[in-house]
C-alpha cells in the first residue's frame, strides 16, 4: 500500500509564495533585552534586523541622488519595504540584486498610520553560506 503521507520535495523560491507585506519577522532589542516580532508589531523608530531574500527592486531616486525600494522575503512569504537612501546607496549597491540573500539593518518607519511598516537601511549584507574546508 503507497504511504499517501509523504510529502515531495520542492525548491523554494520567494516569488512562488503570496507575499505578506510588513509582516517579516525581525530581531530588535525589547524593553526586557533581545526579542523578536513581526516588522508591524515593531514600534516606530526601533532598530531592527532581518534576513531573507530581495525580491522586488525599484529604483526611486535620480542619476544624482539614487533610491532604491526593496523588497525582502522571509522563507515563508513575509516581507518588508526597505528604503537605501542615496548616502547608503554606495555603500551596498553591489548588493542590490534579484534574488540575493541579505542581511538588513535600519530603523523602523511608519508613512502612514494604516500602512505597512518600512526599514530604512542602515546596513545590508550578503547572507549567503559559505562552505570552508576544515
Amino acid at each position: 500500500m503507497k504511504d499517501r503521507t509523504s510529502t515531495t520535495a520542492h525548491t523554494y523560491h520567494p516569488n512562488h509564495v503570496r507575499q505578506l507585506p510588513g509582516r517579516l519577522v525581525v530581531e530588535f532589542l525589547g524593553g526586557l533585552g533581545p526579542d523578536s516580532k513581526r516588522l508591524d508589531q515593531v514600534p516606530a523608530g526601533a532598530l531592527v534586523s532581518a534576513s531573507g531574500i530581495i525580491t522586488t527592486l525599484q529604483p526611486t531616486g535620480s542619476e544624482s541622488e539614487p533610491r532604491y525600494m526593496v523588497t525582502v522575503t522571509g522563507m515563508t512569504g513575509e516581507s518588508a519595504q526597505c528604503v537605501v537612501d542615496s548616502d547608503r546607496y554606495l555603500d551596498v549597491f553591489d548588493l542590490l540584486v534579484m534574488d540575493a540573500q541579505v542581511r538588513v539593518s535600519g530603523r523602523v518607519r511608519r508613512p502612514l498610520a494604516d500602512g505597512p511598516s518600512m526599514i530604512d537601511v542602515l546596513t545590508l549584507f550578503s547572507a549567503q553560506l559559505r562552505v570552508v574546508n576544515a
